[in-house]
């Protein structure tokens, strides 16, 4: 009896739990319904085009419908042509031994493709936006890299310090 008490008492608690859970994160993972019923997560700066990017180059509904239209186009580039994407590794074990060279050719004519495919896609891009907003985009890209690599020394930093750490340790 008193065995069959705690079952019931911890199965109540591990379902409350769970509905609990549902409800503060809501039962689609943590995001809200948005406008047209997809699930709009809580990171709205994702993604190349974002409310942020909008904001900064004050871009028109026309040039956000153009930038929309461009990357749907751009999909479904990527998916008529994904068979000119090579498969080094499969490529490079056919033989039953790894051929190193042509693991290499192939993994860098994959590399060759995806920036075409990119500088294509930047090209038309440039070409929707205003001179100023081509300018606003350059400076927000040069202030993105410079955030980047500030955060790639201190991390590098970071590192330098626990390898002396170690270092005074061991010795």
């Amino acid at each position: 009896m008193k065995k069959m008490l705690i079952s019931a008492a911890l199965a109540v608690m591990l379902i409350g739990s769970s509905v609990g859970t549902t409800f503060a994160y809501g039962m689609n993972g943590g995001g809200q319904q948005g406008f047209h019923g997809k699930i709009e997560h809580r990171y709205p700066k994702r993604g190349f085009i974002n409310r942020y990017m909008v904001k900064e180059l004050n871009l028109t509904p026309e040039q956000i419908q153009q930038i929309k239209e461009l990357r749907k186009e751009e999909f479904r580039n990527f998916a008529q042509n994904r068979s000119n994407f090579k498969m080094p590794m499969y490529d490079a074990i056919k033989s039953g031994n790894f051929n190193k060279q042509v693991f290499i050719n192939e993994s860098v004519g994959n590399a060759q493709l995806r920036a075409e495919n990119r500088a294509n896609y930047m090209e038309h891009f440039f070409n929707i936006l205003t001179p100023q907003q081509r300018q606003k985009f350059v400076a927000l890209q040069q202030r993105r890299m410079q955030f980047a690599l500030k955060n790639m020394e201190n991390r590098q930093k970071m590192l330098q310090e626990r390898i002396n750490y170690l270092k005074s340790n061991v010795q």
